[in-house]
């Protein structure tokens, strides 16, 4: 087969973690062809989220000079409160104390999106496919025949490599065969921006509560991000409550360590699950991001993980001189695995452990919230993990 028939990568999804590759991975290897297929008709895929981003993340951005156009949009998070509703134990982290500028930011999904998405158009060796979604692929021996459907009618084109980031529902990961490992937290996470009586001053809240887990990131303009983590059943109530008895409600769960909540934007709902490819990677294929992965959002990690699939694989395709080899994608997984458990580890622990009302446990979790907080060295690792800056979270696994 002539090699000029072949297109090097293909990655399925155009959104934040399938653009971040695509743009890593063009600044390192300028010379190799990308195409990215996008299911968004025109300009970059509609994201109305808030989303944290890890130190570690801002620290990427920063030096791709992608952060420069988002500084205005972005919010730092200086300090971090957790506690548990009714009792004593809590903890708080510093940026000051941890050494670094803040612990994370917070901006619009839609400005990251849209930076990214400026970027790859002014790369010559991106191909941007929009209004086209994969509808086939075959695994074959040196490459992957792909089937597209796009605005022109369906398209055959061959791929090195197929990367999958096109999200929870993934098309790619069904195609290879991959099942998924559900695990349902039986709740629901609404969605909101709150206005308060006085600004965050840079301070995010994690609150555990008897429904599940609140937490609270500061915006600007004395506007702060919720997302509530409610039982399945009481989900309908809550969103259908007027606005002052949903802020009523909010207020009791929450207390008045942030000010007083005075108005609340538009609701949203999602459930809460993790979701968990069996493997990862497969023959001349990865998956990246939500198709790999979807956490509950209890401690803001779930893109900050995605970040870090897109600067491991962008590494390791680098070197390759075969992009889909089974070498090179096995060197990807082996430097992402300990960050998977780690984090998803991390994440479930919080869920399962703070969603428990048993009498002892609650008393275990209040002393380790206590221990955090009197505990410096335990502190600073915790820390340290969810800003992506532990050592785990090094350059191979990590933002």
């Amino acid at each position: 087969m002539d090699a000029e028939q072949v297109t090097p990568v293909v990655i399925a999804g155009g959104g934040l973690v399938g653009s971040l590759m695509a743009f890593l991975f063009a600044q390192q290897r300028p010379d190799v062809a990308v195409k990215v297929v996008e299911p968004q008709a025109d300009g970059p895929v509609p994201d109305k989220r808030t989303i944290a981003l890890a130190a570690g993340t801002v620290d990427l951005l920063n030096a791709q000079g992608i952060w420069q156009e988002l500084t205005d949009e972005a919010e730092a998070i200086k300090h971090i409160h957790v506690s548990d509703r009714g009792y004593l134990g809590a903890t708080r982290l510093h940026a000051e104390q941890e050494g670094v500028a803040a612990l994370g930011y917070v901006v619009p999904a839609a400005a990251l999106n849209k930076a990214l998405y400026d970027r790859l158009q002014a790369l010559p060796q991106v191909e941007w496919l929009a209004g086209s979604q994969v509808t086939g692929l075959e695994q074959q021996q040196q490459y992957c025949n792909v089937t597209l459907q796009t605005p022109n009618g369906e398209q055959q084109l061959k791929a090195q490599l197929v990367v999958g980031a096109d999200g929870q529902r993934s098309f790619i990961r069904e195609q290879l065969g991959i099942g998924v490992q559900t695990t349902d937290y039986g709740q629901v996470g609404i969605i909101a921006n709150i206005s308060v009586d006085k600004p965050l001053a840079g301070w995010a809240y994690e609150r555990f509560t008897e429904t599940g887990p609140l937490a609270l990131l500061p915006l600007p303009k004395q506007q702060a991000s919720l997302v509530w983590s409610v039982a399945e059943e009481q989900a309908e109530q809550v969103l259908a409550l007027p606005d002052d008895e949903f802020l009523a409600q909010l207020q009791h769960a929450f207390g008045y360590r942030a000010g007083r909540f005075t108005a609340v934007g538009q609701r949203l709902q999602f459930p809460l699950r993790l979701h968990l490819a069996e493997r990862s990677v497969a023959h001349r294929a990865v998956l990246i991001g939500n198709a790999s992965h979807t956490l509950h959002p209890i401690a803001g990690q779930g893109f900050n993980l995605g970040v870090r699939d897109a600067i491991c694989l962008s590494d390791q395709l680098a070197k390759a001189d075969d992009l889909g080899s089974y070498a090179t994608l096995a060197t990807y997984w082996r430097e992402r695995e300990d960050d998977y458990k780690n984090i998803i580890g991390l994440t479930d622990m919080l869920v399962r452990g703070f969603s428990n009302h048993y009498w002892p446990l609650t008393k275990c979790r209040n002393l380790a919230l206590l221990g955090l907080d009197a505990l410096p060295p335990l502190r600073q690792a915790f820390a340290r993990q969810t800003m992506g800056l532990a050592p785990l979270a090094s350059r191979g696994g990590a933002s």
